[in-house]
């Protein structure tokens, strides 16, 4: 028999969650006022949240609980405060990022189901199962995956997995994105995202300008997988993921009311599956940047909206001129258009509240029409858009304003009434939950006409505005039985009352307050090792010479490389480690465990995906844990020294003294020079822009490239071996004039990034070499660097 997948709805405040319910989702998510991934959603306090969890579990609906931001050693016990609260309050799982919070969570609240957030960037078996020995229940899966790959590793893994079907994409990977964080402070894997990709960039080539299809060079269009639910319950999907905690309630309402459609319509009858026109027409109205499929049937070229990053909504029609004197333009219809509909001519979004057709003001106007409607000057455009339908709006409201609820409860409900004894009224619901309420009063026998059971049925039926509705009543009598109609229905009425009580409170819990453990310190005031990361044999033997203790070898290493590394190395008494790749798709791992082979016969690898992780852990492969594995608290490290990890690098968005938690307890890694990656994107953004038709044909190889945004800052683009996309920051990072401060902070080991620049490594090595054996602080010239975090800190 066919599995039917849920359907997940977001919700960022209490008309979303009503409207979310009353059409069809099986299961909401929802974000506390704390740890929030969409902190400028309104969110809930902890009294809305425990309402909102018993609001949709009277309803036969489940309820999520987003915790999925990380988390400072400052904010853990809160954190983990929270998870008690909402542990109780019944909540059906957590959605958790942060992997030191997630291994907490799991000792401290076992009775707690926990999903790993898409932000955990779960995107290769190896790490599904990583995740799935420690205990979690769901992993919300990158959206970078292809059907092929979700089936692969459905059928591999067998835990459940969730997947994104319908709403905005981020063009970097979830939890992988450091560009709202570094250009504004506002940190994306901490809720704050600024959406630095919806800017306008210009692309340049060796500096110049290159003319582009557009200015917004970053925007994906949205996700909508509405012609691929076969594909994806096929795959075992066990959860369809909408997209929306910031959008509005009418938003929320009508894509789940539709795919609510689409996945009852494939169960019923998979053979006959559609979608129609007007249905896709209907999701776009609501809100739409250009619909595409992503990444489910493998890369989708056109996935881009770059022309604009705003919501497009649907042609409505020419401009075919303008009216100064009434400032007014003059559209030709291909749609129809009604007062109150929303409407955008250009970068200018306005309500249709006037309409005019043939100097008459009207209310309505169809296909074909000419209407002229109050608008800003819009000579040089050409099209109208309709971003709003007042008709859909109004429809999509009612679902959740409407005093009669749409979802209902089925109960059985048995009366008993005898003469001389009180009423009793048994009412029971699907889950087998039932009550039984009984009158203050003895029945009367009947003067003259005796109340029958049809009569009595009728009553007992009118639920009214209650959730539950009637799938069976029967009534028994004994004698010729009076009731007074009120009675009974106060009675019904006091049933339906107290099993809706009962239904909320069957789901909550009794959990105990888990006490955090404390860590022993193991501070050092050894002088930090150097570690220099490089992409050459050339680098590294700069590095080397310079004085560095460690070589850090980027991914791909050549046979040949790797044995002039390793002699390097031997020779001058220097580690060496190999770097693996920071997305390792399940069919590109064999690539990665050759550079384990090399592994063996060096000091170990740099891990930055909890896969490659994991399989190293399994072979006893030493492993330095790099910064996208997101360490931002001493619980993460804890974590992952426990996988196998020797030292953690810590992340760039923490602070010297947020870093210096971690680093009195843990070996601890600190990056201090070079250009950090600010996004790591399955998308190949220079292939549309230059033609490219791939690997084979490198023309990204050939130049300089960067995206430069409105303020002239240039962030260089790279294209690697799988033509996925790398963002580095705009500025150099360097603490040579503050090193002090880092080496204050506690870590073990300062590191150099040089894999993207390796102009003089030598010197720069040697300048850092200089200042820690000599502790000489010496400041950089000739350029503009950043400190990037260590004193500002994040949002």
């Amino acid at each position: 028999m066919m599995k039917k997948p849920e359907l997940l709805a977001p919700v960022g405040d209490w008309d979303s969650l009503v409207a979310a319910v009353e059409n069809g989702a099986d299961a909401v998510y929802m974000g506390s006022d704390l740890f929030s991934a969409r902190a400028y959603a309104t969110n809930f306090s902890e009294e809305e949240l425990e309402e909102a969890i018993d609001f949709v579990h009277i309803r036969g609906v489940k309820a999520y609980v987003t915790v999925n931001t990380l988390i400072k050693d400052s904010e853990f016990e809160d954190a983990i405060d929270l998870l008690y609260q909402i542990c109780n309050m019944g909540a059906d799982a957590v959605i958790v990022q942060d992997i030191g919070l997630l291994s907490e969570a799991l000792q401290a609240y076992p009775e707690l189901p926990l999903h790993a957030s898409t932000q955990m960037t779960a995107h290769n078996i190896p790490s599904v199962e990583l995740l799935a020995e420690m205990g979690v229940k769901r992993i919300v899966l990158s959206r970078e995956m292809s059907f092929e790959s979700i089936k692969n590793l459905k059928e591999t893994c067998g835990i459940e997995i969730e997947v994104f079907v319908h709403g905005a994409l981020c063009i970097c990977y979830s939890g992988q994105c450091l560009m709202s964080s570094m250009i504004g402070g506002r940190s994306g894997n901490r809720g704050y995202c600024a959406q630095p990709c919806r800017r306008k960039y210009e692309l340049t080539k060796n500096g110049q300008e290159i003319e582009t299809p557009g200015d917004y060079l970053l925007s994906p269009q949205d996700l909508c997988a509405a012609s691929m639910i076969p594909e994806l319950i096929e795959a075992g999907v066990d959860s369809f993921k909408i997209e929306g905690r910031m959008k509005r309630p009418e938003y929320v309402a009508g894509v789940v009311r539709m795919y609510r459609t689409f996945i009852d319509r494939y169960v019923e009858s998979p053979e006959s599956y559609y979608v129609s026109e007007d249905e896709i027409e209907d999701l776009m109205q609501l809100f739409n940047r250009g619909f595409t499929s992503a990444y489910l049937e493998g890369q989708d070229r056109g996935m881009m909206s770059r022309e604009n990053p705003a919501n497009r909504g649907l042609e409505l029609g020419k401009v075919i001129g303008y009216n100064r004197n009434y400032g007014q333009v003059r559209v030709k219809l291909q749609r129809a258009l009604k007062q109150g509909d929303g409407i955008s001519i250009g970068e200018t979004g306005i309500h249709a509240t006037t309409i005019y057709r043939n100097g008459k003001r009207i209310k309505e106007a169809f296909p074909g029409d000419i209407v002229e409607i109050s608008s800003p000057m819009v000579e040089n455009e050409k099209f109208v858009f309709k971003t709003s339908d007042f008709s859909q709006i109004d429809t999509l409201q009612k679902t959740y304003t409407s005093p009669h609820p749409l979802r209902k409860i089925p109960v059985d409900i048995e009366a008993r009434i005898k003469v001389g004894n009180p009423i009793e009224i048994r009412m029971k619901d699907t889950d087998s939950l039932s009550v039984q309420v009984s009158s203050d009063f003895d029945v009367e026998e009947a003067k003259s006409r005796p109340m029958d059971s049809e009569k009595i049925e009728e009553q007992l039926r009118k639920l009214g505005n209650t959730i539950f509705e009637a799938s069976s009543i029967n009534v028994e009598i004994e004698g010729n039985v009076f009731v007074p109609l009120k009675a009974l229905n106060n009675l019904r009425n006091e049933a339906a009352e107290i099993l809706a009580e009962k239904r909320a409170e069957s789901s909550h819990r009794a959990c105990e307050l888990y006490i955090l453990p404390e860590f022993s310190i193991d501070y050092s005031e050894e002088v930090p090792s150097l570690s220099v990361a490089v992409s050459s044999f050339k680098g590294a033997e700069e590095a080397v010479l310079g004085g560095a203790n460690t070589i850090y070898f980027d991914y791909p290493i050549s046979p040949v490389d790797f044995k002039r590394a390793r002699f390097l190395c031997q020779e001058h008494r220097c580690r060496l480690y190999l770097f693996t790749p920071r997305i390792c798709m399940d069919s590109e791992m064999a690539d990665v465990l050759k550079v384990f082979e090399m592994a063996v016969e060096c000091d170990g690898i740099i891990a930055s995906n909890a896969g490659v992780l994991n399989l190293a852990h399994q072979r006893g492969i030493p492993v330095i844990a790099d910064s996208p594995l997101n360490v931002f608290n001493s619980y993460s490290s804890s974590f992952l020294k426990g996988k196998g990890s020797v030292m953690s690098t810590v992340s760039p968005e923490l602070t010297l003294e947020e870093i210096n938690e971690i680093a009195m307890s843990f070996e601890s890694e600190a990056i201090v020079e070079g250009r950090l990656e600010l996004m790591v994107s399955e998308y190949c953004l220079l292939a549309e822009l230059l033609g490219c038709s791939g690997p084979s044909e490198s023309i990204c190889k050939k130049a300089r490239y960067e995206f430069v945004d409105e303020k002239g800052f240039s962030f260089p683009v790279i294209t690697d071996e799988h033509c996925r996309t790398h963002i580095l920051n705009s500025k150099k990072l360097s603490m040579l004039g503050k090193l002090q401060d880092i080496i204050d902070a506690g870590v073990r080991s300062i590191r150099i990034d040089a894999r993207w620049d390796e102009d003089d490594i030598m010197g720069v090595t040697s300048a850092y070499r200089k200042a820690l054996d000599a502790g000489k602080m010496v400041e950089r010239k000739g350029k503009i660097y950043t400190r990037g975090h260590y004193y500002r800190g994040v949002l």
